[in-house]
């Protein structure tokens, strides 16, 4: 542990430190810009009889609100669509997963590997389209 005159001193300099830094801000022409935009609002807010909270809520009010739900993928990219055409019946069918009812079914009559093999993307996510 550090003795008390040690300590004492390296506050003292760590103090002159901050007041240095406190120094150079205070002449930082952005500093100055932010504290008179500040004070323009301070005495607006003091001509009109209104506090920060009050201005706050009139600003928060004015701001659109978020309606849309979030998605509820976990950040993934989605899924390409894909036409599948059963070469069976060849009927077609387009999703971007096997969760569709009627591939449901083509899997359990012909397979899981059978059904994949009939995809054909036809929307890929991954790559952007480039319209002009």
């Amino acid at each position: 542990m550090t003795d008390p005159i040690t300590q004492y001193e390296q506050l003292q300099q760590e103090q002159a430190r901050i007041a240095q830094q406190l120094k150079q801000l205070e002449q930082d022409d952005a500093y100055q810009k932010a504290v008179a935009f500040k004070q323009d609002i301070q005495d607006v807010l003091a001509k009109h009889g209104k506090t920060e909270a009050e201005l706050l809520q009139l600003f928060g009010h004015s701001a659109p609100k978020n309606t849309r739900k979030p998605s509820r993928q976990k950040g993934g990219k989605s899924q390409p669509l894909k036409r599948y055409t059963n070469i069976h019946t060849g009927d077609v069918v387009e999703a971007r997963s096997l969760r569709k009812p009627k591939l449901q079914e083509w899997k359990e009559e012909y397979g899981e590997a059978e059904v994949k093999r009939w995809a054909v993307v036809i929307e890929d996510t991954a790559s952007p389209s480039k319209t002009p």
